[in-house]
């Protein structure tokens, strides 16, 4: 991949990191709460707490919810085991939501089908960059007193009825690697617009010391005790992120319009090519969804071919030279969470319910289309001719096995 998405405006931030010899944030720091100020403006959120990785990100919105050990978090089945993990980070139990099968996306019915007395709240995927129906969402969550958590890693600057993915939630976390609309190589924040979601993040990830901003007052030491301490008051991690990531995520933000731009124009060649392509469905387009593409999702339509996934991946490599990527990813079928359903434990020890379980058939509809599912990259700095040929190759390989 040409990293055309790196220039002087990084350079120049770097190097004044460096110069300063100040490489980790501190108790204030300059380009990490930089950026955070920066990314609260973009994205209209009020807190903003930046991290070393979009997976510490998925754990400081959870950790922000104060949720005790055995609640239940409802997850989506069609998302990458970094969505989960967090949920057991927290002492809690995973459940796996169906999906709506053209977009791979939590369903409203899905969540609904997963409720107990146990659930707390639900992690809702913009898979793809592709924005959930969140009216819909809110509606199960606000009748069963449920937390909403936005995972937006793969969803910067979609839009649902106008207002942008991440806006919406109790809570929203946001991955900076590589392969993401900005970067910083790793990184990640968690952004929100409760005041006490945002202390639980911060304290989470700072190994449980209160460095507030946003004139936000930190818990008070014990005048009582004699013993000196550094001010650690909860559980944490040390999951801050250094001078040199928020120097870079800075640089990028300032960028993050012609990336989209790029992104969209990268889109543009995809549809032009694979329009009307038999055996194929374009990714799924609805009127109030605006979506921004982190890869652009194709589906082989099951009235027209029985193929997989995996084999049109296959004959596109072997035949033309040139592959397509192929999603296939099933939350559960994970070994770990085989492994723990054999023990009926959590690896906390906590003893499943019975009515958990994490065997195939448990979400049929997202297991059939995460089969069917293909993938080609939109990423700005992807040459554009690439993908094309990438494109042409899959339309070649369709009409020829259909």
């Amino acid at each position: 991949m040409a990293l055309r998405c790196f220039g002087e405006e990084e350079l120049s931030n770097l190097r004044e990191v460096l110069e300063s010899g100040e490489l980790w944030r501190g108790a204030r720091g300059n380009f990490v709460p930089r950026f955070e100020e920066a990314i609260g403006n973009h994205t209209g959120r009020r807190y903003v707490q930046a991290v070393n990785s979009g997976t510490s990100a998925n754990e400081g919105a959870v950790a922000g919810l104060g949720l005790e050990p055995g609640d239940e978090v409802i997850c989506p089945a069609t998302v990458p085991i970094f969505v989960s993990f967090p949920v057991f980070a927290a002492g809690c139990i995973p459940v796996f939501a169906d999906v709506n099968p053209r977009t791979l996306i939590i369903s409203p019915e899905g969540i609904e089908a997963c409720i107990s007395e146990r659930t707390k709240a639900v992690v809702v995927v913009h898979l793809f960059g592709q924005p959930a129906p969140m009216d819909d969402i809110f509606q199960v969550a606000r009748k069963h007193n449920l937390k909403v958590v936005e995972d937006c890693a793969q969803a910067y600057d979609c839009y649902y009825k106008g207002k942008k993915a991440g806006t919406f939630g109790d809570v929203a976390c946001f991955s900076l690697q590589q392969s993401k609309h900005i970067t910083c190589g790793e990184g990640g924040f968690v952004a929100t617009d409760d005041p006490e979601i945002y202390k639980r993040a911060n304290m989470y990830s700072n190994s449980g010391m209160p460095w507030f901003l946003y004139g936000l007052e930190a818990p008070k030491t014990n005048p009582v005790s004699k013993i000196p301490t550094r001010g650690h008051f909860s559980f944490g991690h040390d999951h801050r992120m250094s001078e040199i990531q928020g120097a870079v995520a800075l640089a990028q933000l300032a960028k993050i319009d012609q990336f989209n731009s790029a992104r969209k124009e990268i889109v543009k060649i995809i549809e032009s090519e694979l329009q009307d392509c038999p055996g194929i469905m374009l990714a799924h387009k609805h009127p109030d969804h605006v979506p921004n593409y982190w890869v652009y999702p194709i589906q082989l339509n099951p009235d027209e071919t029985s193929l997989t996934a995996v084999e049109v991946s296959r004959f596109c490599r072997e035949e033309q030279g040139i592959g397509v990527g192929c999603y296939g990813e099933i939350n559960y079928l994970e070994q770990i969470y085989q492994d723990m359903e054999n023990s009926g434990k959590t690896p906390f020890g906590l003893p499943l319910p019975e009515y958990v379980h994490y065997r195939p058939g448990l979400c049929p509809k997202a297991e059939d289309a995460a089969m069917r599912t293909l993938t080609i990259v939109t990423h700005h700095s992807a040459d554009p001719e690439n993908i094309r040929k990438q494109a042409q190759a899959l339309r070649k390989t369709m009409e020829k096995h259909i």
